[in-house]
């Protein structure tokens, strides 16, 4: 922001007014129909977003009839008369001047109409942190709040506190609105679990809009070498440089010079050697029902991919569901709200955040199918034979199907694992699918026998979806495979509608957040659910679970500080 400590304070909101018609080039979509405009027509309720994405919010909501609220500082004063010019009703304080003040000022504004936005952790952060303010002025409204998720392709991030975004001329800006919970007003805690859920969101969005061309053709070229037994030298070079900086940093970690960091509760590690599709996230989910069933409160910890929240959501009832590239302060802030353990989806290779128990993903498929090199020449991070000694337990797993081949081959496998890390336990299981679901009006009015015609993903291994899609539904005739967690162009998209014809599409459950919403709701859309099935040493590894969530210890001295 410009300060008027700087700058007189009439020239700063001439300046400020002067930069606001870059707004007309910026491109304002939603994350899951970005070949739109969208331009979303706000209902008088209360809406809150973070303090950084004040001025691409401002340009969209101009017009609406909002009220919102400004600090009682000179910066404060530079945008309530912004605000103003752009019919902005601004009541003035903030959590530390004038906060009652302000807050009564809103309410009468919603009492006349006006819908509310708040900046929940503004004026001063800390940065994503929301305060009690916006839950206060909904229960005193005795309204719902919606969250807004902001993120732009490109743009500027000032070195502010809140790292203010400035969205660069031309930008896809990124906007989505979600209710926090239908009904009576929401908790704080409520509304940051979906502000962080829905800016999440956005983000993925955004990254998607920045990379889709060069990482389709990436991915596909790559993928094509991993299968072969000698890859291009130019990869194999770069998957030795990779290695040896993969290797240098366990080594650091290793000898106490990288410290890790407690988050307070137990933590279980769920994470692979793979470069994804080894089903680390319906493993992290089925470890969370575990622990549920045993009475505790568990917390997953993952990345961020809002698909992989959605599936995480739908397969984990009842556990706190974290999206956030840093474990340590998701686990942190999970332990501060009543979770008593913590687990990390794709973890293994996650150091920092000290961990009571590392569970190793094995890929069975990545191993009988791709020549075992590490990226980029190959999918895995690290050398396997290696990555089994740092392990608590080994979790085999693959989506081929169980023939007595592969149960051979498994059998190998376990045993090598036990040569390599003896007594580490170790259990096995298989991918499976179940029967199809209907999840669109057009599926549930559907007639007969579910009869989709395109098979559509975008997961790491398109090839044993379709696979499974092919022996499930004999009416599938078409494919589309896009990149990992990939959507569809908009000409993708209307090739895809055009391949579905009347019976619709078939996708997978982790695919379906990103893909319903571009689709119209009376196209049939059915989900191949997947299933998992143990096929040994489950039992040994779960009383492991459970010890390691249960049993006391101290965590701070284990990691280093």
């Amino acid at each position: 922001m410009l300060s008027a400590r700087r700058i007189p304070l009439g020239l700063a909101v001439r300046l400020v007014r002067a930069a606001l018609p870059v707004s007309r080039t910026w491109r304002f979509r939603h994350p899951d129909d970005p070949g739109r405009p969208y331009r979303p027509r706000l209902k008088h309720e209360i809406h809150a977003c973070w303090h950084e994405h004040l001025l691409p919010l401002t340009c969209l909501f101009a017009g609406q009839e909002l009220a919102t609220l400004a600090s009682r500082d000179r910066d404060g004063e530079i945008v309530s008369r912004v605000l103003r010019s752009l019919g902005y009703d601004v009541a003035r304080g903030s959590s530390t001047r004038g906060g009652s003040a302000g807050f009564r000022q809103l309410a009468r504004s919603f009492a006349s109409g006006r819908g509310v936005i708040l900046t929940g952790d503004g004026p001063r952060g800390p940065r994503r942190s929301l305060k009690d303010g916006t839950a206060r002025i909904a229960a005193l409204a005795e309204r719902s709040v919606t969250v807004v998720g902001v993120a732009a392709s490109s743009g500027l991030r000032l070195p502010s506190w809140d790292r203010f975004l400035i969205p660069a001329p031309g930008a896809t800006v990124f906007v989505s609105l979600a209710p926090v919970r239908e009904g009576a007003a929401p908790d704080t805690e409520q509304i940051q679990v979906a502000l962080e859920r829905e800016v999440a969101r956005c983000e993925q969005a955004a990254r998607e809009a920045r990379r889709i061309p060069v990482r389709r053709s990436l991915e596909l070229r790559l993928r094509s070498q991993w299968r072969r037994p000698r890859p291009a030298l130019p990869l194999r070079g770069l998957g030795h440089i990779y290695g040896g900086i993969h290797d240098g940093r366990h080594r650091l970690y290793d000898l106490g010079i990288l410290a890790t960091r407690s988050a307070g509760i137990p933590v279980i590690s769920v994470g692979g050697v793979t470069a994804g599709g080894s089903g680390k996230t319906p493993l992290a989910a089925c470890i969370a029902r575990t622990l549920r069933e045993a009475g505790h409160r568990p917390a997953i910890l993952a990345r961020g991919y809002i698909d992989e929240l959605e599936l995480l959501t739908h397969e984990a009832p009842g556990a706190s569901i974290r999206g956030h590239p840093d474990r340590l302060r998701s686990g942190r802030r999970a332990a501060a709200e009543g979770a008593t353990v913590a687990i990390i989806d794709d973890g293994f290779q996650h150091r920092r955040l000290f961990r009571d128990l590392d569970l190793l993903v094995l890929d069975r498929d990545a191993l009988r199918r791709t020549n075992r090199e590490r990226l980029p020449a190959g999918p895995f991070r690290e050398r396997w034979e290696r990555a089994v000694v740092r392990a608590d337990a080994i979790l085999i797993t693959g989506r081929e199907p169980w023939t007595a081949e592969l149960s051979r081959f498994d059998g190998e496998l376990r045993a090598r694992c036990g040569s390599l890390a003896p007594g580490v336990p170790v259990a096995t299981g298989v991918f499976g699918y179940g029967p199809l679901e209907a999840v669109s009006a057009g599926a549930r009015a559907w007639s007969g026998p579910p009869a989709p015609r395109l098979a559509l993903t975008g997961i790491m291994k398109p090839n044993l979806f379709f696979a499974q899609a092919g022996t499930a539904c004999a009416s599938v005739r078409e494919r589309l495979a896009l990149s990992d967690h990939g959507i569809p162009s908009p000409q993708e998209r209307t090739g895809a509608i055009r391949a579905a014809g009347r019976g619709g599409v078939l996708t997978t459950r982790k695919d379906l957040s990103r893909l319903r919403p571009l689709f119209d709701p009376g196209l049939p859309i059915w989900v191949l659910p997947e299933t998992f099935t143990w096929k040994a040493g489950w039992e040994d590894v779960r009383r492991l679970i459970l010890d390691a969530a249960s049993g006391p210890n101290d965590r701070d001295s284990a990691a280093g500080g």
